[in-house]
């Protein structure tokens, strides 16, 4: 078996990518990245989770922001926007626009999304992980709102800055997509696979949308273990709380479980939120209490060693 094999990380973008920075130095694993917030910027196909995740374990993401490259300039899109450019709101860096051009040549050569995605973690340098999107199909997490109707999530939560009201998500093409052969082999092979600490409904939910992946998923014999991105009634980052709400759920640790019930084996949830255990642990998933924030490499290791020992 491929070392790789052994952990499975279904992740999404930021707060998944310290997670996984952390696992990084813990064990070798394969992520198997959300694809539902890609979406086509000036031509050019963009794939923000991914691109996240491949740049922390590369080692060049930039961490104060949150997304992009350290030390990226905004040069090109500045000359977009004099010319009139639509869709400048997305912040797009010079060399993030070069791993764009290059993703985009190459699937117009008929490469697959999981060839490119390869292709770029390995000449970026990332080591001990294999990154591979949940599907070559392309699906669409879109936001209905109250006041502007439905929408791409990175409409959503970038150029509308997550002030709308989400009143439902939809997974566009998730049911007609299927997971790649490399990430069925991989979660077929798993002995534990981690759901990474991540906003459920746009970053787990939509790889667990695609066709047959909820089946696949359950037919594992790997041992299944979340990390509740929640603390109290709030999430880490990200439109997590609002989302949730938007599905008549409470932000919560003791929610997400309800989410993943029938799914994991084990919730990993911060020691405040100790007050919910007991109804986390009547879902059917036992809970296990530590602090999840990750302010420093060493927590990022701390939880993923937890993650593993759960």
């Amino acid at each position: 078996m491929n070392a790789k094999d052994a952990v499975v990380a279904l992740s999404g973008g930021t707060g998944s990518s310290k997670f996984l920075r952390g696992l990084q130095k813990v064990s070798n694993f394969t992520v198997v990245a959300n694809v539902g917030d890609n979406a086509w910027f000036h031509g050019l196909y963009v794939c923000p989770d991914i691109d996240i995740v491949t740049y922390t374990l590369a080692g060049i993401a930039d961490s104060k922001r949150g997304w992009g490259v350290r030390g990226d300039t905004f040069k090109a899109l500045g000359a977009l926007k004099r010319l009139g450019s639509k869709d400048t709101w997305f912040n797009i860096g010079d060399l993030d626009f070069a791993t764009h051009v290059f993703r985009t040549a190459l699937m117009k050569e008929g490469r697959s999304l999981t060839q490119v995605t390869l292709t770029i973690a390995r000449r970026l340098g990332v080591g001990g992980a294999r990154i591979l999107p949940a599907t070559d199909a392309h699906v669409e997490t879109h936001v209905v709102t109250a006041e502007k109707g439905e929408m791409h999530l990175q409409e959503f939560w970038v150029k509308e800055k997550g002030r709308l009201t989400p009143e439902r998500v939809r997974y566009v093409g998730a049911r007609q997509a299927r997971a790649t052969n490399e990430v069925a082999t991989g979660i077929d092979k798993a002995e534990r696979i981690i759901l990474s600490p991540a906003n459920p409904m746009t970053s787990i939910m939509p790889t667990l949308s695609i066709g047959g992946f909820r089946e696949l998923f359950m037919r594992s014999k790997a041992r299944k273990v979340a990390i509740s991105p929640m603390l109290g009634e709030r999430a880490f980052s990200g439109p997590a709380a609002g989302m949730m709400a938007a599905k008549k759920l409470r932000p919560t640790s003791l929610s997400v479980a309800k989410l993943y019930k029938g799914l994991i084996d084990v919730l990993v949830i911060d020691e405040s939120d100790r007050a919910q255990a007991q109804e986390i642990e009547r879902t059917g998933a036992s809970c296990v209490m530590t602090s999840t924030l990750m302010k420093s490499g060493e927590d990022e290791v701390r939880l993923a060693k937890v993650a593993m020992e759960a």
